[in-house]
């Protein structure tokens, strides 16, 4: 790539905990700084904290502590020519800061730094979709970096676009969340929203009696996943081996081997709290497999359930909302070093 302006963007509340997200990012400042004519940093703990020079200029914000500086970040050095962003952080940040290229309609080349719980603990995840150097950081050349196009998700609530994705999309009321000694716990989806972490004291449903959950094909026509109150842990992933392997069972991999671009499934009244357990087992499932370009269609949800996407909490739904999922082959750009 020729590139002469980047932007790097960290996120100190990733898994892999603010001291090694901050080495890393710093790591990746000396290394490209002499590569560059001009680097924009997130300000304070985003970058600005370890990124230092003449070459620097510090975009965006960091106010909030919540997405919302992300995508408001990486859309502000969008509109100002960032080429290239280098990202130290988890999954939910790439989503973020592609969801702000979106928004001034342009789409900015990831090369990404794993720093966050998933990208870390599993480190030969095939499907990565931009996550290009994992473990300590290796010295590169911008110029040795070509660019693949990464498959996800698009979510949209009443036709309106809310969130893209790159794992799954899920309706819950629970997430995980990483404390800042690496804990895991599980919160209150909807209270992390407004930036408090409130661990969860019961499970809530998500469905009504009137909820229904089909596909929508323009191949297959429309199928039914899930009706009623005991529609559970509702999920839509695109067909991945990890995903194949961890969400979605056999299923998935049938699904890949036939072809199919998503699967989408639920647990009906299920009375686990975040997944299937061994003292939950058996445990029903109900899948159906889709192509790119289909929907997956959820209605009448049980107000102030939560969309997820990828484990971030993205924002409440009410019942008269009709939210949306398709798979898009060619959602975001990824950079990579060549492969000899």
């Amino acid at each position: 790539m020729d590139v002469r302006c980047i932007g790097i963007l960290s996120n100190p509340y990733a898994g892999s905990g603010r001291e090694k997200v901050l080495q890393l990012t710093k790591q990746a400042f000396d290394c490209l700084e002499p590569q560059v004519n001009e680097i924009y940093v997130g300000p304070g703990d985003m970058g600005e904290e370890v990124c230092k020079g003449k070459k620097v200029k510090v975009i965006g914000q960091n106010n909030t502590k919540t997405r919302i500086d992300t995508i408001n970040t990486a859309k502000q050095m969008a509109e100002n020519g960032v080429e290239l962003f280098v990202i130290v952080a988890g999954d939910g940040t790439y989503n973020d800061a592609l969801e702000g290229m979106k928004s001034v309609n342009t789409d900015v080349p990831i090369f990404g730094i794993a720093g966050g719980r998933f990208n870390v603990i599993f480190p030969k995840r095939v499907h990565d979709p931009f996550v290009s150097m994992r473990g300590d950081f290796k010295p590169f050349l911008l110029k040795d970096l070509e660019v693949e196009d990464v498959r996800g998700l698009i979510t949209r609530i009443n036709n309106k676009i809310v969130s893209y994705g790159f794992f799954w999309v899920n309706i819950s009321n629970i997430i995980a969340h990483t404390d800042a000694n690496g804990g895991l716990a599980m919160i209150d989806a909807a209270q992390y929203i407004d930036g408090k972490v409130v661990p969860i004291t019961e499970i809530k449903p998500v469905a009504t009696e009137d909820t229904r959950v089909v596909v929508q094909s323009k191949v297959l026509g429309e199928i039914e996943l899930g009706r009623g109150a005991d529609v559970f842990m509702p999920i839509v992933a695109h067909v991945v081996p990890e995903l194949n392997q961890i969400m979605a069972g056999g299923f998935g991999a049938m699904a890949e081997a036939l072809g199919f671009h998503g699967v989408a499934y639920c647990f009906p009244g299920a009375k686990f709290a975040f997944f299937p357990t061994p003292d939950t087992f058996p445990t029903t499932m109900r899948s159906v497999a889709f192509f790119a370009g289909d929907q997956v269609r959820f209605t009448n949800l049980r107000d102030n359930s939560v969309l997820c996407v990828d484990s971030s909490a993205i924002t409440p739904v009410k019942s008269t909302d009709v939210l949306t999922v398709e798979v898009v082959l060619e959602l975001g750009k990824k950079a990579v070093l060549k492969r000899s």
